[in-house]
């Protein structure tokens, strides 16, 4: 069986687990509220808990990506770099160009 297979089938393995989980939690809950209140606050309560877990989720899918980094063929300019950074950008070059004739010698 392929890699993704067995990814895709213990996904959804978690899945079907994980709603089962939270029916039970579900009916604990609605036994519990109703004991303490009424069936409409039990109702209440476990209505507003599943819209905001609904608006949380909905929030996080709206979100946009972030950019990718920048690769290493966007060096910035000279002009754009302070003193200080030009003086360290020269000494990571130098240590990797170090570095890459060792790995070469």
């Amino acid at each position: 069986m392929g890699r993704a297979a067995r990814k895709g089938a213990a996904f959804s393995g978690a899945a079907l687990l994980g709603c089962i989980g939270v029916a039970f939690l579900t009916a604990a809950a609605w036994m519990v509220l109703s004991e303490m209140r009424s069936e409409i606050f039990a109702a209440t309560v476990i209505g507003a808990v599943y819209l905001g877990a609904a608006a949380i989720a909905a929030a996080l899918g709206m979100k946009k990506p972030s950019p990718p980094p920048p690769t290493a063929s966007q060096n910035p300019s000279a002009e754009d770099l302070s003193p200080l950074q030009l003086v360290v950008l020269s000494f990571v070059r130098g240590f990797e160009q170090g570095r890459q004739k060792d790995r070469s010698s």
